[in-house]
């Protein structure tokens, strides 16, 4: 990733390689294709948080998606994971991921949304009080 960067999105290109590497999980044949593509996914969102300027915030976006993503992939990874049974619901829930991803990535309001539900109802983070 190259050029400027926001501090929503981070780097400038990363919204267009998300949908690239959501496009290789959404097709990723079902196991460990899947969880190899959304590993993908993950450092992807790693690599563009790497790009944060100095003195600057994580971008939101690149950082929400690196906890989905981790979230995800753990599915599969973590200590006691990896049954028959919890890799194919580990797969559905990460091809559900992409398709809403790419659904929601085009407007902020979409992605704010996505973002929120995602990082907070799909996978679990605690949301701070307001």
């Amino acid at each position: 990733m190259a050029g400027g960067w926001h501090p929503e999105t981070g780097p400038e290109d990363f919204l267009a390689a998300t949908v690239n590497e959501a496009c290789l999980v959404r097709d990723a044949d079902e196991g460990q294709p899947t969880y190899e593509a959304g590993i993908g996914f993950l450092g992807l969102a790693m690599s563009a948080m790497s790009e944060t300027p100095e003195g600057e915030y994580v971008a939101e976006v690149p950082a929400a998606l690196y906890l989905i993503w981790g979230a995800l992939t753990d599915e599969m990874d973590a200590p006691g994971r990896g049954s028959p049974e919890q890799d194919v619901a580990a797969v559905r829930h990460m091809k559900q991921a992409t398709a809403e991803w790419l659904a929601a990535v085009e407007t902020q309001h979409d992605r704010a949304a996505y973002l929120d539900r995602w990082v907070h109802d799909e996978c679990g983070y605690e949301r701070k009080p307001s």
